[in-house]
């Protein structure tokens, strides 16, 4: 099959380009072969054995570090590098203790206060309306004197001198009472109003329930005694050189505020103490009677 006029153009065009491309690569070969070329070094070799050279070691500086101070805040908190104290978190006291990781110490460091709180107690009013007798008209409350335990028989009127108290009135009327576990029922229920000289202040009593002055006292025992001390707030005692001031007693919960004084201590140690087992608020042992054993009546018109 012939070939028509435009393939013949490509294919000449095709070995034109060929030729001009061999052309100029030539002419680039003949250039780079007449260049001149650089010097080459040449190895010198000796006849002498070969022998190993050592270096000398790089300078080493060595510093040795000064042992630590003693730490500001006493021996519990030293401690050793990567070695953390040991924290521990009291319930009861509601603080954290301190102590050094074991092996650097030679005694085991213990934490005591010297005191122990061991109850909180609410205080009863100095007057208490404990019954009733008699009939519309003659009423007379059965009183108790809390502080000297004595029981007597009293109308609206009189006065009770040795504690500063006198009896505005006295009224028994028919109340509804709530019963526990039950319905509500309606009782007769003794009401006096007492005077407080002291105070200036009128004090409503009921034979139903025991009045409260809304303040408590404690009971603490030095530690791993079972003898214990009655405190309010105010009171200081001092055990040895150790003096311990009462700040501060509250009720609900249980707690006493106690700051502990020593000769020798960079500070006053401040601590809230609870009892080891704190009591039901809502338990009659918190509410003790005060009735001696043997009652003594004393009637008074």
């Amino acid at each position: 099959m012939a070939a028509n006029s435009n393939d013949k153009t490509l294919i000449g065009a095709a070995l034109v380009l060929g030729l001009v491309s061999a052309a100029v690569f030539a002419t680039l070969a003949m250039r780079n072969v007449g260049m001149p070329r650089g010097t080459v070094a040449t190895v010198q070799l000796t006849d002498t054995d070969y022998a190993a050279a050592i270096a000398d070691a790089a300078p080493v500086k060595t510093s040795t570090w000064t042992p630590p101070p003693a730490q500001s805040r006493g021996r519990e908190w030293i401690y050793d590098t990567f070695t953390p104290p040991e924290i521990f978190y009291s319930s009861r006291t509601k603080q954290f203790t301190v102590r050094p990781p074991q092996g650097l110490t030679d005694d085991d460091i213990e934490d005591i206060f010297g005191i122990e709180l061991q109850a909180v107690k609410p205080e009863p009013f100095r007057l208490q309306l404990i019954g009733y007798v008699g009939g519309e008209g003659n009423w007379r409350g059965t009183f108790e004197n809390v502080q000297t335990g004595e029981v007597f028989l009293a109308s609206a009127g009189r006065r009770v001198a040795n504690l500063a108290l006198a009896i505005i009135s006295l009224d028994v009327q028919s109340q509804p009472v709530v019963l526990p576990n039950s319905m509500t029922t309606n009782q007769r229920v003794a009401t006096a109003i007492v005077r407080d000289e002291r105070t200036g202040r009128n004090v409503t009593l009921t034979h139903r329930q025991r009045q409260f002055t809304g303040t408590g006292f404690a009971f603490v025992a030095v530690t791993g005694e079972s003898t214990t001390r009655e405190v309010r707030a105010g009171d200081a005692f001092k055990l040895g050189e150790t003096t311990y001031r009462i700040d501060r007693v509250q009720i609900a919960p249980p707690a006493i505020e106690v700051t502990k004084e020593t000769p020798g201590m960079t500070a006053p140690d401040h601590r809230t103490l609870l009892p080891r087992e704190v009591e039901d608020p809502n338990a009659s042992a918190l509410y003790p009677s005060t009735l001696p054993k043997a009652a003594t009546f004393t009637f008074q018109q």
